[in-house]
């Protein structure tokens, strides 16, 4: 398999242990966002549909279950390490009707018109050329094909990773590493105007990018569980990940505090901004 995004191959196989272990929390936060997808894309049964960047494969599944009976779901994904995991709950789940694949979605040959749909549930943003990607997706759906992805808005609609990210800065001294504009990483496709311009340059049509705006709610006895979380994903991790134990153990505790200066009524809530982008191939 021709793996372009080397970077980023690399990042994902590295994460993948950590990924899986904190997968509640991940869940958490991308259940909500991934169900608006899951309705701007409204999969039905008999379809053959593609699940890009499908990590551990949990909207694998959902999908699959949608597109019953007849249907088939191909997940793909550039860490086999999260593939390990997706193909032993799909067994779990007792589906024959999905097909995983290691592929990097800016090279792999999915085929021509294979599919009749396309989603992504933040799985789209850590291309090193985005429009060759897209480009590659579309070329997998039919004519009329549909296309529809969660993505995050910019860090500032993100309070569940600006504060973090911004505690473990008063530990460090210096601000958590950041993508440069248009680079990969979770705000690569936070303006809307660049989603819309990549999926056109792609070859994309009747573009749709909804913005959505809601609160992340932390149960005032799950702040200590959540901070610990926070430092091993994210702009925290990669600030962290030449720190000594004293370092990390000062950012656990000003993450900790931070959280703890927002409860209000036993709860910190944290906002959470993401777009819905839909578009026809």
């Amino acid at each position: 398999m021709p793996i372009a995004n080397e970077e980023q191959a690399e990042f994902w196989e590295e994460m993948a242990a950590t990924w899986i272990e904190i997968e509640e929390r991940i869940e958490s936060t991308a259940a909500e966002p991934g169900r608006r997808a899951f309705g701007a894309l409204n999969p039905r049964p008999g379809e053959r549909i593609l699940d890009v960047g499908c990590g551990t494969g949990g909207t694998t599944v959902a999908i699959a279950r949608m597109v019953e009976p007849g249907g088939q779901v191909v997940g793909a994904d550039i860490a086999s390490e999260m593939l390990v995991k997706a193909r032993q709950r799909a067994d779990e789940a007792g589906m024959s009707n999905i097909e995983f694949v290691h592929a990097d979605v800016q090279t792999e040959d999915f085929g021509e018109m294979r599919f009749d749909a396309a989603f992504s549930r933040f799985g789209v943003m850590f291309y090193a050329e985005p429009v060759l990607a897209f480009a590659n997706v579309r070329r997998s759906l039919r004519h009329g094909g549909r296309l529809a992805f969660a993505c995050w808005q910019h860090i500032f609609a993100n309070e569940w990773m600006l504060v973090p990210g911004m505690a473990v800065m008063t530990a460090t001294g210096t601000p958590p590493p950041m993508p440069a504009e248009g680079e990969p990483g979770p705000f690569s496709l936070a303006d809307p105007e660049r989603v819309n311009s990549v999926l056109r340059d792609a070859g994309f049509s009747e573009v749709v990018i909804a913005p959505y705006n809601d609160t992340l709610v932390v149960p005032e006895d799950e702040v200590s569980r959540y901070a610990a979380t926070s430092l091993r994903v994210g702009a925290a991790r990669d600030a962290l990940k030449d720190a000594d134990e004293e370092t990390r153990q000062r950012a656990a505790e000003s993450v900790d505090a931070a959280l703890r200066e927002r409860l209000v009524g036993g709860e910190v809530r944290l906002t959470r901004g993401y777009l819905i982008a839909s578009a026809s191939a």
